[in-house]
């Protein structure tokens, strides 16, 4: 029985250089039985480290080092008075940086044990019952104090190459360079971890010292039971009744009539959940989705009725034959969880509102805990060597292009070996885009509590660690696809155009069925990468059932079988991998396709129980390739072995669902996907002025804003504007025309934006240059941007753009003057005449100006602004690539966007989408090619293609054999 005290790991962040599994992997090798990890003023370890000590057969005692003023005070809990004790200490500090950890102590210490060599330390505590006089290898001071002796490690250190990494990690967090540090930067004296025969021999002369160490006890601070709010009811009903009551109003709105089997199911659920507990964390939940206005709950719980009675989820799981039990089953023990999405813009007031209803002590954000990636450790420790960021960068483009093998100069092959050795090691904490927490008692009773760089609440722990502590936490996310949906039916209820969400059903319209099936979806929510609206041409499938599949069967875990799917679709002949699974994948024609696949298979091959083929979808989800999946390998083979099954339909099952290592969605979670992505597409499809311009507002999805435009050229909607009388901030559309907004010029500040709009408002339309001058109160700045937009062409056609600019700034108002309109006004302003005289031509200067304050034309694709070099290339137009099958053909290619990938054998290639005035086209760079050309796709320069036109099962693709910039 060895117990070791006092260790550091990675999680004192930028000071210790040792991740958890090497610590980990050390103390199992010298013996040790119990160990306490007492990283520096938190617990942001304490999670992973008891999940390892567990996996280790090793006891953890929780605890932390508390600094002050230079010295260490060790607290080492032993119940649970103690760990809230501690967690409130630790929030109190990250708070306040000058809270005093000994003032506090000395008024309470909560139980914990505690430890110092620090002997004025040790004096303010002797009156403590369980202080301790810390004996370490380094620091015997402490046995002068009379006090009770505790032998404790503090090791910092595994191996030599440890002090080089902490001196670069303190360098990074003093923004030092390595000769710069100074003294108290770094640890005084080195500090390692003695094997087990060095340790007994350091302490051989304090057995009092061991015995204490031994005696303190490994008390884990997790609750076996979740924690998630208590609920109460205005009517003073149970909480099951409250739930039940509100599941079947809800029921009522989504079905009319309550059938027999719509009850059956709701029972169903609702017993399952009156039995597990969780009836609070329902009506939470349903309180916070009415806080906004559009929502769409995904996940596994949109397999819930109870959900989508709550209007928590929004996909019918009944019609939709969706999978309860991949949610909730009596037999998991996982909590349920419900991702709910928001409009982007939306979502900070929600989480406000949230902050209120249950009082900020109550509620957190979760962490995210960044590592060092080895870019980014690579950058880190240049700078701490003195090299510039351009020398850095011109490192870096080696390395891309070459790999290690490539660097020579001695420095730069360190700073590459201590980058890689400091990858996947802690950063720092950043809060998780939408994981929150509500807990009944304050939290600082469960957690130690930060504050995010906007002052959130946020807990100590990420996603893995929040749910180990046993808090149910609840995602609130954003969703710019949302925010697109509300503005394009704000925008049509301002023209007169109503849509009743009531009874819009946009998954049964024949059109967006059939654009769809075209892969007409840019702009449209999920479905508008290259990759997807590719697969939507192969397929020519635009149903909703079928674009659920797509949804996922796009994802890394199961797009190795695409081509399959799309040959099984078009009428290829298959078997089902067993009879057992054919009623389970036929929807999907015999491939895994979604998460609980995986789940299903093992229940009915293998015999797993609901839970146990649960905790296997996980094992294989989290690459967790170790002993858990090895076992579950066995425990799989042995259940189909049972059942007869043949081997080699083992291996090929198993094979498959290992493909389940990537990411990947449960079919809930792509059904409600889907139901956004055909609203979006109806929206797109029917009223496609309105749908573009929300896209633009909510600054798109997949591409920019150019692409955007051009798109709705394509789609025979008129662009208009910016105008200085017709704009608003945002994007907006009457009837088939799209006004661009003045959120499109590059340098108009906010504040130029609003004055507009509101002068506008009070004193009515713009009806000269002279008068908008004298209106606006606008800086230099802002009219230099107005002016190179064209948003003053409609007040006088005929002048050149700079002539605008320098009557503007000739009769511009003073900024300090305030903006108010004369409240007993009678002048009558005339409406601002658009045909003054005939529009002039721009000029190519103007045009530049334009394409660099807009980044698209205004009336034109960018390409005009190279039709002199255009003139001289034999091409083909992108709209007419059909005809031009199996044949070498030269295109020009405007880029809109790329994507790299790696092949099988780890080298890199892409798939870029083009266009030209006339079409978007998409193409392939094999790894050869790639690698001579990709400097060409790091610029907007439009490039000459040669490439070879392939049908890939009815998508059309470029290969491309050859590139170079247009006039080159």
């Amino acid at each position: 029985m060895h117990t070791r005290l006092g260790l550091y790991t990675a999680y004192s962040l930028q000071w210790g250089p040792v991740g958890i599994e090497r610590l980990f992997a050390r103390l199992k090798k010298e013996g040790a039985s119990k160990v306490a990890i007492t990283d520096l003023d938190n617990l942001y370890g304490y999670p992973a480290c008891r999940e390892k000590a567990q996996a280790s057969g090793i006891d953890l005692i929780c605890a932390a080092a508390l600094t002050e003023q230079g010295e260490i005070i060790h607290a080492f809990v032993q119940d649970q008075t103690g760990y809230e004790r501690l967690c409130l200490l630790l929030s109190l500090r990250e708070q306040d940086p000058s809270f005093s950890y000994l003032e506090a102590l000395k008024e309470d210490s909560g139980n914990l044990v505690l430890a110092t060599t620090h002997m004025p330390f040790l004096k303010e505590l002797e009156h403590h019952p369980t202080v301790y006089a810390e004996v370490t290898p380094t620091c015997l001071k402490a046995v002068r104090s009379g006090l009770p002796l505790l032998a404790v490690d503090d090791a910092l250190f595994l191996e030599k190459q440890d002090e080089e990494n902490h001196r670069i990690l303190c360098a990074i967090a003093h923004h030092k360079t390595l000769g710069s540090l100074g003294q108290g930067d770094t640890v005084e004296k080195p500090k390692y971890l003695l094997d087990q025969r060095r340790w007994d021999e350091a302490f051989s002369s304090w057995p009092e010292a061991v015995a204490h160490a031994q005696a303190l006890l490994a008390y884990d601070p997790f609750p076996s039971t979740l924690i998630f709010p208590t609920y109460s009811t205005k009517t003073g009903t149970s909480v099951e009744q409250e739930l039940r009551t509100r599941v079947l109003q809800g029921a009522e709105v989504r079905y009319g009539e309550i059938n027999d089997a719509i009850f059956e199911r709701i029972d169903y659920e609702l017993d399952i959940i009156g039995k597990k507990g969780f009836a609070p964390y329902f009506l939470v939940m349903h309180d916070i989705v009415r806080l906004s206005s559009r929502t769409c709950g995904r996940g596994s719980g949109a397999a819930s009725i109870v959900s989508y009675s709550l209007f928590i989820t929004n996909v019918d799981p009944i019609a939709h034959h969706l999978y309860f039990e991949r949610f909730l089953s009596l037999e998991r023990t996982d909590p349920p969880d419900i991702d709910v999405d928001f409009a982007w813009d939306e979502r900070d007031g929600v989480f406000e509102a949230v902050l209120q209803r249950f009082g900020p002590t109550h509620c957190a954000r979760v962490a995210n805990h960044n590592t060092f990636r080895f870019r980014s450790a690579l950058r880190e420790t240049g700078r701490c060597h003195g090299l510039s960021d351009s020398q850095i960068t011109a490192a870096e483009r080696q390395l891309f292009v070459s790999g290690l093998s490539s660097i020579t100069d001695p420095l730069w092959s360190d700073i590459c070996r201590v980058a890689s050795s400091l990858e996947g090691l802690p950063k720092e904490l950043s809060m998780h885009c939408g994981g929150l927490v509500i807990s009944p008692r304050p939290l600082t009773c469960y957690t130690p509590i930060c504050r995010s760089a906007n002052q959130y609440p946020l807990l100590s722990w990420e996603k893995e660690g929040t749910e180990a502590a046993g808090f149910v936490k609840i995602d609130l996310l954003g969703n710019r696809s949302l925010a697109v949906i509300r503005d394009s039916l704000s925008n049509l209820k301002e023209d007169g155009i109503f849509i009743d969400e009531r009874t819009w059903n946009p998954i049964q319209d024949k059109p967006t069925i059939e654009a769809l099936a075209r892969g007409d979806s840019l702009g449209v929510f999920y479905i508008e990468s290259p990759a997807m609206r590719q697969l939507q041409k192969k397929t020519g499938r635009g149903d909703f059932e079928h674009i659920v599949i797509h949804s996922s069967i796009i994802r890394p875990a199961a797009n190795a079988f695409i081509n399959e799917y799309v040959q099984r679709l078009k009428g290829k002949s298959w078997e089902p991998l067993h009879p057992r699974l054919a009623a389970i994948l036929d929807e999907t024609y015999g491939i895994l396709c979604y998460q609980e696949d995986v789940s299903k298979t093992a229940v009915a091959l293998a015999g797993f129980s609901e839970a146990e083929a649960d905790r296997l979808r996980k094992v294989i989800a989290k690459k967790a390739n170790g002993e858990k999946l090895k076992m579950y390998q066995e425990q799989f083979f042995s259940g189909c072995r049972k059942n007869q099954i043949e081997e080699h339909v083992i291996e090929a099952i198993w094979k498959m669902m290992l493909s389940f290592d990537g990411y990947s969605f449960c079919k809930p979670h792509s059904a409600s996907y889907a139901m956004v992505s055909f609203q979006s597409a109806y929206l797109r499809v029917h009223h496609g002025s309105y749908f573009m311009a929300a896209v633009l507002s909510n600054q798109g999805g997949y591409y920019r804003a150019n692409a955007y435009i051009s798109e709705a050229r394509r789609m025979g909607i008129k662009v208009a504007g910016p105008d200085i009388n017709d704009s608003r901030i945002t994007y907006h559309a009457h009837q088939n025309t799209l006004f661009v907004g003045f959120m499109a010029i590059a340098n108009l500040t906010r504040e130029g934006m609003q004055r507009i709009v509101q002068e506008r408002r009070t004193g009515g339309p713009f009806v000269s240059l002279q008068e908008a001058a004298s209106r606006l109160p606008l800086c230099r700045e802002d009219w230099v941007a107005l002016v190179s937009s064209g948003s003053l062409d409609s007040l006088n056609p005929s002048l050149y753009r700079s002539e605008q600019l320098r009557i503007l700034l000739t009769s511009a108002k003073p900024r300090n003057e305030t903006v108010q309109p004369e409240l007993f006004s009678t002048t009558i302003r005339p409406l601002p005449t658009q045909e003054l005289t005939s529009r002039r031509k721009s000029s190519e200067d103007e045009l530049h100006r334009e394409f660099a304050s807009l980044s698209f034309l205004r009336d034109h694709h960018p390409l005009l602004l190279f039709s002199r070099s255009l003139q001289h290339v034999k091409r083909v137009k992108a709209c007419d690539l059909a005809s031009y099958e199996n044949r070498y053909i030269t295109l020009i290619g405007y880029q809109i966007t790329q994507k790299q990938v790696l092949t099988k054998g780890g080298e890199n290639m892409s798939f870029v989408s083009f266009e030209d005035e006339t079409d978007l086209y998409e193409t392939v760079l094999f790894p050869q090619l790639f690698a001579k050309y990709h400097h060409l796709l790091c610029t907007q320069w439009p490039l000459v293609i040669l490439g070879l036109v392939k049908n890939d099962e009815g998508a059309l693709i470029v290969e491309i054999e050859h590139m170079k910039k247009l006039g080159s």
